[in-house]
């Protein structure tokens, strides 16, 4: 029997949708398919494009970044990376088209928080035994803050006692001129008992000069004066906003020890009412001067007239009584006598106090450099510096725990002071705190910032120690002596306790540049500085030796606290500038600014329909794809 096979059309059709449908899913699914082999090969072309990080960079300081001029450059190096990726596209058959970067973030950009990312990522791995937490770094900000209020205070006060000082020494210029005078009138005096008329208003004339000076005395001393009582309100309305960063005990003790200045300047305010009154009195006293020395002439006139007369047998003038006319009228000068005697009765000591400060002004690198100890040359050229690029603006704030990371960074990548390798600028710590464009300036303004705190904890030390309070008190009697205005003695002991403190800190920054370490918070057990060697540091210029104290602070520990009390954005941007500066001796064209930390980049891609695309076979696709460090 004979076989035959047809399908009918509606059989036909059916199959004909079947296959319409199945073909369809199959498109559907390869397009699904190609969308998502194109964003795997966009994300692993873009780790490719920044596995090129600057290995140099790493080398030498563990941070990722990615060299690259112009964002035509991430583009084109994309495009290469995702060629492979379009070659072994197979059914998927895609090829790209263009690529645009939509966003390159460099590491000069928004005020280097990418960099402070990097560092960051990479500190998260160390092990510090002596990191502190939050609160520990809360308490050790509010301590160096209580510090730079203490020494701002006791240096404005100390400045005051100063002006005390040369305020008594003007009081003491009217002193000498009434005591001149009231010598010049002895002698006019005595030569009136001689009959000496000439010598006598040559004395006179002698104690008018003097007179002549008082207005002038005076006018300088009230100068004096009221430039003291201005800057003491300046400083007493600044004391009182800083009391917000002292400790209770601290403000208590700080306001004991100066309320002797009100009281001072109180004292002086009695005291300047006998001065202002002077030159009234002067001006009386030369109008009784003028009397006696017109009588005097007129004395010798009667005495010559009656010694050019021709009569024998006249006895003469009574000449005792008409001299002694003359003497009645003296007598009625009466030199003013001042109610207060001068305040400083040993200037020489008061002298070698202030000198200690004198010596930090001219000199501090001198007095606290190590002997055999030479200060590098280096000089850095800030053309095209990052830092040179900052630009004002709001700066984040910083948690205090990665602020301390970003120090424990600084400290282990970068050179100071005491490192021993060798470069041609070494001071890279004292360069993020200072910021100058040379070793030398840069290592000053460290040290002088040191000193500075250590000043501010030293005085704090001094204030809450009873006995060292005693001894400066002690000092200030010797100086004042017991005479003159009492108020002057506390004055002058604080004056005394904040040169103690300013010289403790030169022992404290000397030791530390010689590699040792000074107790952060003082005891007397760990204090270097007597009054006496104080006095000896005044007087010769020459810094003695301390002990250091094995569990305090180093001095690349003070550096680190230096930082963590700078802006964050400038000392990010210094850092870029010293891994420019040392990345540059082999790499001279090397920018941080051209540096990519993230960078986003679309994507447009050709695909190929396999079972439909009518006129046009071909579709695109877009694809975006981010990568950071």
């Amino acid at each position: 029997m004979k076989k035959s096979g047809h399908i009918t059309v509606f059989f036909s059709l059916v199959l004909m949708c079947i296959f319409s449908l199945m073909c369809g899913l199959l498109e559907s699914a390869r397009t699904a398919g190609s969308r998502y082999y194109l964003k795997i090969a966009a994300d692993s072309a873009m780790d490719s494009l920044f596995s090129q990080y600057h290995k140099e960079v790493w080398d030498q300081y563990r941070i990722f970044l990615l060299e690259e001029r112009a964002e035509a450059g991430i583009e084109e190096s994309w495009k290469e990376f995702m060629e492979p990726y379009m070659e072994s596209s197979g059914w998927y058959s895609m090829e790209i088209e263009e690529a645009k970067a939509l966003q390159v973030y460099r590491m000069t950009d928004h005020g280097g928080k990418y960099l402070k990312q990097d560092i960051l990522d990479y500190m998260k791995y160390g092990i510090f035994e002596s990191l502190t937490d939050e609160t520990g770094a809360e308490n050790l900000l509010i301590q160096l803050k209580e510090a730079g209020a203490v020494k701002t205070i006791s240096e404005a006060y100390r400045g005051h006692t100063k002006e005390a000082v040369r305020l008594e020494r003007a009081y003491q210029n009217i002193s000498n001129s009434l005591r001149k005078q009231e010598v010049f009138w002895q002698e006019a005096g005595s030569e009136l008992n001689n009959y000496d008329g000439q010598t006598f208003r040559k004395r006179a004339a002698e104690l008018e000069q003097e007179m002549n000076r008082i207005p002038a005395l005076v006018k300088s001393y009230e100068k004096a004066a009221d430039h003291l009582k201005e800057k003491w309100k300046e400083t007493k309305t600044a004391m009182f906003q800083a009391q917000e960063e002292l400790s209770p005990g601290v403000r208590d003790t700080l306001r004991d020890e100066t309320d002797c200045y009100e009281s001072y300047i109180n004292e002086d305010g009695k005291r300047r009412r006998e001065i202002e009154a002077l030159p009234g009195k002067m001006m009386q006293i030369k109008v009784v001067i003028e009397g006696a020395k017109e009588r005097s002439v007129e004395v010798e006139e009667i005495i010559s007239q009656w010694d050019d007369g021709d009569d024998e047998e006249d006895d003469g003038p009574d000449e005792a009584g008409l001299w002694r006319s003359v003497e009645e009228i003296w007598q009625r000068v009466h030199i003013p006598i001042l109610p207060y005697s001068n305040g400083v009765k040993d200037p020489e000591k008061q002298k070698i106090l202030e000198q200690v400060e004198g010596f930090v002004q001219s000199g501090l690198i001198k007095l606290v450099l190590p002997k055999g100890s030479e200060i590098s040359r280096g000089t850095l050229d800030f053309t095209d510096f990052p830092s040179a690029s900052r630009k004002e603006g709001q700066t984040e704030t910083e948690g205090l725990v990665n602020r301390i990371l970003f120090q424990e960074y600084c400290d282990l990548f970068l050179t100071n002071f005491l490192s021993e390798e060798d470069k041609e600028v070494k001071y890279e710590m004292e360069y993020l705190v200072s910021g100058k464009n040379t070793d030398e300036e840069n290592l000053k303004q460290a040290v002088g910032d040191i000193l500075l705190v250590r000043e501010g904890m030293n005085m704090i030390h001094i204030l809450s120690d009873r006995q060292k309070r005693d001894e400066a008190m002690a000092l200030a009697n010797v100086i004042t002596g017991s005479a003159g205005l009492l108020p002057l003695a506390g004055v002058v002991a604080f004056f005394i306790m904040s040169v103690w403190a300013l010289g403790e800190a030169i022992i404290d920054v000397k030791m530390l540049l010689e590699g040792k370490k000074a107790a952060f918070v003082k005891t007397r057990e760990t204090w270097n500085l007597s009054l006496a060697g104080l006095l000896e540091l005044g007087s010769t210029g020459t810094c003695p030796e301390g002990n250091g104290d094995e569990k305090g602070m180093g001095y690349e520990g003070y550096l680190k606290l230096l930082l963590f009390m700078r802006n964050e954005e400038i000392s990010r941007y210094r850092l870029m500038d010293v891994i420019q500066m040392n990345i540059c001796r082999k790499q001279q064209d090397f920018r941080m600014a051209q540096c990519i930390y993230q960078a986003e980049v679309r994507g447009t891609a050709n695909a190929r329909h396999m079972f439909f695309g009518g006129g046009d076979p071909y579709y695109r696709m877009e694809v975006r794809t981010e990568k950071a460090y």
